[in-house]
């Protein structure tokens, strides 16, 4: 009986009641809208991540501490050893969809037909492999990575290089690169520098290493240079297959992607080593199982390497999804504290305007705590219609939104996102959020209903 009583007291003020549930609804789709949107980050940023480094990665011990000073005393001598023993064990069988090796790289990348170097950050992987893992989808929230470009065969002598690195090298007009400019020659409208002309006709007639034969792929060529396990230099040249911008703007700009078996030949020259065996798996919710699996092959085989959560490897994933949880909450605790203050307001009024109802119910012989439990009654009923607003709402902007396809980009990103406002693929989080608008619809009802269900009756009749 009581909530049918609150339900017409909510109809008999209906301007106020609509207005207290409208600014609910408003306030708890501003939560819906964000949260989805910090969902997003969660699913998108890790599956971006999962593609292109596998949910789990083996080191050589003491290689995340050490490695970067000296790499070649951290690399994994048997790569090939390890993977097969991993392969070998039935229980990872049907958890495992990709396990491949990849070398990690730098050095100096030189294009002699414009003259222009520059430093490089490469990675050294098989290719076929890569593709299949740009492929997953976990979570199933279709994004799909995009193709390495890479030829599908391991010997291949081609690479690809960031967006960026390609401007910076002077390829974009040869590769036929879109929104990508070489720079202007900066010898133009100069004076020849007749002591510069021994050097110029040195360059001039090696045609070899420009790549200018007659008989070439018509594709660019790019000098790389680094140095060996040994300490000795090493340069191999390649050609530039395609360039494809990177999701980090500084890694685009230096970014040079190598078939794995031209990557080993530069650094290694050819020894079966590796820097990093990557691992890619059907479901992420089974990382920590199979790490733990894997850690425990490794180390009764005696072998001196370690698995790592790729979050382990590479905090970016922590930094960028910690910064909107942080966001997230800032904003919801702003937004609990307008609708708690707009409820209490509301019965705060509701209160004053029926002073002689609440004195005629407690006449007819109910009790303080019928008077209480009908305001707080009617703040629930308030905050059940705008949470019901707010899931209404918040699912068609969000179906709109993404309907839309509008992109954003994040700092130091390349490249845009498309945002994807993930309101009812999270259910959960949904539900929590209408279920907090309630509870704080209640909750700030509280002191408000507790003073009327405290007016003695006779001065309440008198009053009205």
């Amino acid at each position: 009986m009581i909530w049918k009583i609150a339900f017409r007291n909510l109809v008999k003020n209906g301007r106020r009641s609509v207005t207290t549930a409208l600014a609910i609804g408003v306030g708890g789709l501003a939560a819906l809208l964000l949260g989805g949107f910090v969902t997003s980050i969660w699913y998108g940023v890790q599956t971006s991540m999962i593609q292109d480094q596998g949910n789990l990665q083996i080191y050589r011990n003491g290689y995340l501490e050490f490695g970067a000073a000296n790499p070649e005393d951290y690399t994994i001598p048997d790569w090939s050893a390890a993977i097969a023993l991993i392969k070998a064990d039935e229980a990872l069988a049907r958890d495992i969809t990709v396990i491949t090796p990849r070398i990690d790289l730098a050095g100096i990348a030189g294009n002699a037909a414009t003259g222009n170097s520059k430093t490089f950050i490469g990675q050294g992987v098989v290719a076929a492999d890569l593709d299949r893992m740009r492929q997953w989808d976990g979570w199933a929230i279709g994004q799909p990575g995009t193709p390495t470009g890479l030829p599908a065969d391991p010997a291949a002598d081609k690479v690809v290089v960031g967006l960026g690195m390609a401007r910076m090298l002077g390829v974009c007009e040869a590769l036929a690169v879109p929104d990508c400019k070489d720079a202007p020659d900066a010898g133009a409208g100069r004076e020849a520098d007749p002591a510069a002309a021994e050097y110029t006709d040195l360059v001039a007639g090696d045609a070899e290493l420009a790549g200018l034969t007659e008989q070439g792929t018509g594709l660019p060529q790019l000098n790389l240079m680094a140095a060996t396990t040994e300490g000795v230099p090493n340069i191999i040249r390649v050609e530039i297959a395609a360039a494809r911008a990177q999701a980090v703007r500084a890694l685009d700009n230096a970014f040079v992607m190598l078939p794995f078996d031209q990557a080993r030949a530069l650094v290694f020259d050819g020894s079966p080593e590796a820097t990093a065996i990557m691992i890619q798996l059907t479901s992420p919710d089974r990382a920590e199982a199979v790490k733990t699996r894997i850690q425990g092959l490794l180390t009764d085989a005696g072998m001196d390497l370690s698995a790592y959560h790729f979050t382990e490897v590479d905090p970016t994933f922590t930094r960028i999804f910690g910064m909107f949880a942080f966001i997230f909450a800032v904003v919801s605790a702003v937004l609990a504290l307008v609708i708690v203050f707009t409820i209490f307001n509301t019965v705060s009024m509701t209160v004053v305007e029926r002073v002689k109802e609440i004195g005629t119910i407690r006449a007819m012989g109910f009790r303080r705590g019928f008077v209480g439990r009908l305001f707080l009654a009617e703040s629930a009923l308030t905050g059940l219609f705008g949470a019901a607003l707010a899931l209404a709402m918040g699912i068609g902007l969000s179906r709109m939104i993404n309907a839309a396809g509008v992109q954003w980009t994040p700092p130091s990103n390349a490249t845009p996102l498309t945002v994807q406002l993930m309101v009812l693929e999270n259910p959960v989080f949904a539900l929590s959020v209408a279920l907090f608008l309630i509870l704080i619809a209640v909750a700030a009802a509280i002191w408000p209903t507790f003073r009327a269900s405290r007016l003695n009756i006779v001065e309440s009749l008198q009053r009205g």
